[in-house]
């Protein structure tokens, strides 16, 4: 496929089955054995297509109104980079964090793989630290350094674990 056809590709399934929720559209342009390295997959999410489907149930349960808003979208060859933003209420779990009725923005880019029109692999980085804030789960401004290396090592610690959930499933 063309640059311009996996862009248009990628721009659909962020507006339909991200941004409306539209779960079929998700399966007709995410390959099933799709490899995600990001937060998508968060260590307790099945592999592939259906990890995907777990993680657009719980943004929508977390933030029900979740609007998102493409701001650029580059591609080469069989990569698209998309840079977007998506604001929503957080009224339920989201990310761990229990509801608080706070309308936040979460921005990030992410990255795919195209292969025959459909994504087969991604990764993606969001700006976790923000949503927080906005959603009063953290301070603003400068953090206190003894508090950044509490979360450094907490994170490091999780995805240590993670890991080693892996393997031994494996």
């Amino acid at each position: 496929m063309s640059t311009m056809e996996n862009k248009a590709i990628v721009e659909r399934y962020v507006k339909e089955a991200w941004g409306n929720g539209d779960w079929k559209i998700a399966e007709e342009i995410v390959d099933e054995n799709v490899i995600f390295h990001d937060q998508v997959r968060e260590g307790d999410l099945p592999a592939g297509r259906e990890g995907l489907r777990v993680a657009m149930e719980r943004i929508n349960t977390g933030m029900p109104d979740f609007v998102m808003d493409i701001h650029e979208i580059v591609a080469e060859d069989d990569i698209v980079v998309i840079r977007w933003s998506a604001v929503g209420t957080h009224a339920g779990d989201f990310n761990g964090f229990p509801a608080t009725g706070r309308v936040a923005t979460l921005y990030a880019i992410s990255m795919v793989r195209m292969k025959d029109g459909r994504i087969i692999e991604g990764w993606q980085e969001t700006d976790r630290l923000g949503m927080a804030q906005q959603l009063g789960m953290m301070p603003t401004g400068g953090m206190p350094r003894p508090m950044a290396k509490a979360i450094v090592s907490g994170i490091r610690l999780r995805d240590r674990w993670s890991r080693r959930r892996s393997a031994k499933a494996s």
